[in-house]
């Protein structure tokens, strides 16, 4: 073999080995990743990652998946809700901030309530059909243009889809609404421009009692928004940030009937009820006073007349016969109100005091050259004598319980 056959198959060799290193080195590189990608934020959402947080929190998850009513999945990096079928007792899901493009694997999930996908990238509503009891669906911060896919959630009370994209369309895009039983609806800082959206869809709406509208362009068409709206929709209760009183709505209704001038002689009108509602309560009240008033008068004319006084009356009043209840009732129960403990520091000060009283005795009544030396004493010290007296006083201590 010749010196140049020679140099290219060693270089041939050479480039073999680099070749075997480099692939190496990207399949472990991919690896790394793979593993960087699985701890901050999978882009897929499997079997083995919901594992991993049903052990990474035991206090909150059962080992079997079917027995765990909530889950937590916020906050994932994943593009694909699957995987869900062995979480049968799932109520509610929590899967906001992450990259769902649509809504699905929820075929098994029959018992869920609540459905929280905001600050996702959902383009449409569905894949809902397997959860008909679900009650509180969040679909914020997505890139939905259309409401639709919910007149099978005949249980749906709250659905919170602000900050999308809808209304391009105008009321077609939310007409589907009035086939739903919504109480609460949240379409803030969406692209309602339509007016007509409040009486072709709000006001079929039976069932809703709390609209949140502000943030479309479609509130400064609306005529004089705030009455129109509480003028058309019934039942509301809520509308943006304040409640609708029910004076709100009699103004609104009037406004709508005559315009300002009925709503000033309505608001008149409301303030003449409070007034005369005021003087009845008023009115109420001091006839109750005067009564009870009255009726002591008579029962001390009565008392005045009636050879029986208070002590000695055979009509005994509610007062007494309580009174009376409960005297009996703490007669038949003495022996389980006794309270041994008083008995026995009674007990314990009663022969203290004794004990006193005999040593005090015993030291007057002995004869002895100490105490006549003490009694010479205190005739010759009048201050000793009244000193040992103020001594030997009687024992005030009382109880802890007096």
């Amino acid at each position: 073999m010749s010196a140049t056959e020679l140099d290219r198959a060693l270089h041939a060799s050479v480039l073999k080995r680099e070749a075997a290193k480099e692939a190496e080195f990207r399949e472990a590189r991919a690896k790394h990743e793979d593993e960087v990608r699985l701890g901050f934020g999978a882009t897929d959402m499997t079997k083995q990652e919901l594992r991993k947080i049903i052990d990474s929190d035991r206090r909150m998850y059962y080992r079997s998946e079917e027995l765990n009513d909530k889950l937590f999945i916020h906050y994932k990096g994943w593009k694909e809700l699957k995987n869900l079928e062995g979480w049968t007792g799932l109520r509610a899901l929590y899967g906001e901030c992450n990259a769902f493009d649509r809504i699905s694997g929820l075929s098994q999930c029959r018992n869920l309530r609540s459905l929280f996908l905001q600050e996702n990238c959902i383009h449409r509503i569905q894949g809902l059909e397997g959860c008909p009891l679900l009650w509180n669906l969040n679909l914020s911060n997505n890139f939905i243009e259309r409401i639709e896919g919910l007149s099978q959630l005949r249980s749906l009370n709250t659905l919170t889809i602000q900050k999308n994209k809808i209304g391009f369309a105008g009321v077609e895009d939310v007409v589907h609404l009035v086939d739903t039983t919504i109480s609460t609806l949240d379409l803030q800082d969406n692209k309602l421009w339509d007016p007509d959206i409040l009486p072709e869809v709000f006001a079929r709406m039976a069932d809703l009692r709390v609209l949140y509208l502000k943030g479309n362009p479609c509130a400064k068409k609306i005529p004089n928004y705030r009455k129109g709206i509480t003028a058309v929709c019934q039942n509301l209760k809520y509308l943006d940030d304040r409640p609708v009183f029910p004076e709100d709505r009699r103004t609104a209704d009037a406004f709508n009937r005559g315009g300002l001038e009925e709503e000033r002689a309505e608001r008149r009108r409301i303030k003449e009820e409070e007034n005369a509602k005021h003087e009845r309560n008023m009115k109420a009240f001091q006839e109750m006073i005067e009564n009870v008033r009255r009726e002591k008068r008579e029962r001390d004319a009565m008392r005045v007349e009636d050879k029986f006084t208070d002590a000695t009356d055979p009509v005994v009043t509610h007062d007494q016969r309580m009174q009376q209840q409960v005297e009996k009732w703490k007669e038949e129960n003495a022996e389980d109100l006794k309270d041994d403990a008083r008995e026995h520091a009674e007990k314990c000060l009663r022969s203290e005091r004794s004990e006193k009283e005999t040593r005090s005795a015993d030291s007057d009544g002995g004869e002895s050259p100490v105490s006549g030396e003490m009694d010479s004493k205190d005739e010759t010290h009048p201050e000793l004598a009244e000193l040992e007296s103020e001594t030997r006083k009687e024992d005030q201590r009382k109880l802890v319980y007096e």
